[in-house]
């Protein structure tokens, strides 16, 4: 049977209508009906009822009948926050990444201006995934904005959050990458280490996997930028037996330029030439801002 929808706030009732909305619009898309969506799950009635609000479905049906329309959370995910991006200013993670590298902040400025608004009211001031989000968002900015930093006490509440976790997710990962310039080269050290322990259980899953590299990628760069070169030889060896695949271009060149730039730091010199070949590869792919940093570095060697 359905649960009962309950609400303490209309905000809330509107967003548990969202999620059979999104269902339904998916299950419209891939072309199913509503008796091919519920079957072997509920009933077709119980699923036109939780499409249109009237009820919700378990956790575990909830699941199954994503499995029956063909989509994965993810994607779900994704989905739902389309359908709630004109209320939902969390939804920052592609919007971050396109002003980073457009070196354009206005949008992100917004969205701290927004997520500081929701910290200031007292009921979100205990709100650690607000405040996460907004020391993230801050941490972003900041590569662009050099106004913007994290300060002492919100980097001691990521130090807590980041080394209490057992298990990172996709966001965890993002989060350390993006924050990882503020950490103290010891801290950071310890909490890559933490990161990659060969016993967490998601790192097999492709977009989480992806995250990692791209944290690494930045981590290796911080540590050049500090003369850290064994620390960062060891994480460019990790990377190169991580079997990155060529859907990741991107990352695969950036590693190379990388592992490039650590050899004629330490006495390579023609090292550069590999760098400057990457900068070519990126200018050829119309990878503008990348190629732009590369030309940068190489100048200031």
């Amino acid at each position: 049977m359905g649960k009962k929808m309950v609400s303490t706030n209309s905000e809330q009732f509107e967003k548990e209508l969202s999620y059979g909305q999104v269902f339904k619009n998916l299950r419209i898309s891939k072309g199913f009906t509503q008796l091919e969506a519920s079957r072997n799950v509920i009933a077709p009635t119980h699923l036109s009822n939780f499409e249109n609000g009237k009820t919700m479905v378990s956790i575990n049906h909830f699941f199954d009948l994503l499995q029956n329309i063909n989509v994965n959370m993810f994607e779900f995910q994704n989905s739902l926050n389309q359908y709630l991006k004109n209320k939902d200013i969390l939804l920052f993670n592609t919007e971050m990444a396109n002003a980073i590298v457009e070196n354009n902040p206005t949008k992100l400025k917004k969205i701290v201006k927004e997520l500081e608004n929701q910290l200031n009211y007292q009921s979100n001031s205990d709100n650690i995934k607000l405040r996460l989000d907004y020391i993230r968002a801050k941490a972003v900015l900041s590569y662009i904005d050099k106004s913007y930093f994290i300060n002492k006490d919100e980097i001691i509440f990521l130090e807590d959050y980041l080394f209490r976790l057992s298990e990172w997710g996709q966001y965890d990962v993002a989060l350390l990458g993006q924050c990882a310039n503020f950490f103290d080269l010891i801290t950071l050290m310890q909490l890559t280490k933490s990161m990659l322990s060969p016993f967490q259980d998601n790192t097999n899953i492709p977009y989480i996997k992806q995250a990692i590299i791209q944290t690494v990628l930045n981590i290796i760069n911080i540590y050049e930028k500090n003369n850290a070169y064994n620390s960062a030889k060891k994480l460019i060896k990790y990377l190169e037996n991580s079997d990155i695949h060529d859907y990741y271009m991107f990352e695969k060149i950036t590693l190379i330029y990388s592992k490039a730039k650590c050899e004629y730091h330490e006495g390579r010199k023609n090292a550069i030439e590999i760098m400057k070949k990457c900068q070519s590869i990126f200018e050829f792919c119309d990878c503008s801002q990348t190629a732009n940093w590369i030309d940068l570095e190489i100048k200031e060697l």
